[in-house]
């Protein structure tokens, strides 16, 4: 199955990685990521890679808290429709509710849930994808973004009675307790934020009933059609396939829980077709290799499902007249684009 998140969870991370003296283009590419496609927040972009653009940040900027400084530059708007109809829910139940009905167009591949005990409430975060990368830079994200969204609920002063984290305690934990304000457990079985029970049943300040409808009648009309960019689905997948090694019309089909006929079938009736759409992936992965690594041709060959070098440098050269090694000293010199 294949895991997205919008574009929209990239908010603040070029700043971000520029501040600390990172170049954030170079992270995007070194993690998958075509720099091109944040440019709007609605994009569906792979899960997998914004965990290793997380992951990639963190060490090149040598910023182990990466995650929960990049917490700090986003808030309810980052999640467009959703963050806005929590602003106009009428309380805080309502609010975090209403989130984690519609939190999957958002992000997929990791669970939000509320456990509300006699006193206390607790509210857990929980990455869903098989066998991720390192999710410790996500679970710092995950964790100042849900006390940035209490605080934008309740009020800026709000503090959590505990959190609990699954990362070991760091050598210095300050940012940590600076963020929070709070008792931090780390080495914990889950991740979650502990408060007091009462604070559900809040009235949020802001709200307008009226504007919370019309909100979720929207919601409600993009939960029914999501995912809402059939190509866009495809595209993801099929890198995805690329990078576990199995590139076949067969297996992206049955990723996409469909047959292989009915998978050409909807690309036909879009112009398009599974041999273009992996060509122009092939293309576009193998020009971001060749421009910005010093990766090996036989390397880029595997990555790009290619059964030995030969084929691909065929393949190369039918599209640019040029073998990949020659065009990759031609970036080098300053020479032409394809």
């Amino acid at each position: 199955m294949r895991y997205f998140v919008r574009t929209a969870g990239y908010v603040g991370y070029r700043s971000l990685v520029t501040e600390l003296g990172g170049d954030p283009d170079a992270c995007l590419r070194a993690a998958g990521v075509n720099p091109d496609a944040l440019a709007s927040p609605d994009h569906l972009t792979s899960y997998r890679c914004f965990l290793q653009a997380l992951n990639i940040a963190a060490e090149t900027t040598a910023t182990p808290h990466f995650g929960l400084l990049l917490s700090r530059k986003q808030s309810l708007s980052m999640l467009g429709a959703i963050g806005f109809a929590m602003m106009e829910a009428p309380t805080v139940r309502d609010a975090i509710e209403n989130m984690h009905r519609f939190f999957h167009l958002h992000l997929t591949g990791a669970q939000i849930s509320l456990k509300v005990g006699l006193n206390v409430a607790t509210w857990i975060f929980e990455v869903r994808v098989r066998n991720p990368p390192p999710i410790a830079q996500q679970l710092d994200l995950a964790a100042g973004i849900g006390v940035n969204i209490m605080r934008q609920l309740v009020d800026y002063s709000w503090s959590p009675l505990s959190v609990h984290h699954q990362i070991s305690r760091p050598v210095d934990d300050r940012p940590y307790r600076q963020l929070f304000r709070a008792q931090i457990l780390y080495d914990q079985d889950v991740a979650a934020i502990n408060f007091d029970r009462r604070i559900l049943d809040r009235p949020i300040e802001s709200a307008n009933q009226q504007l919370f409808t019309i909100l979720n009648e929207y919601l409600n009309q993009q939960a029914q059609i999501a995912p809402t960019d059939f190509l866009s689905l495809v595209r993801e997948t099929i890198i995805g396939a690329l990078h576990e090694g199995e590139c076949s019309v067969e297996a992206v089909a049955q990723r996409l829980a469909m047959s292989p006929r009915t998978l050409q079938r909807r690309l036909n009736a879009r112009g398009s077709s599974f041999k273009k759409l992996l060509g122009e992936i092939r293309k576009n992965i193998a020009v971001q290799y060749l421009r910005n690594t010093s990766v090996p041709l036989t390397r880029i060959a595997v990555l790009l499902g290619y059964s030995e070098l030969a084929a691909f440098s065929r393949s190369f050269r039918r599209e640019f007249g040029i073998s990949p090694s020659d065009w990759r000293l031609s970036q080098q010199k300053g020479a032409g684009r394809p």
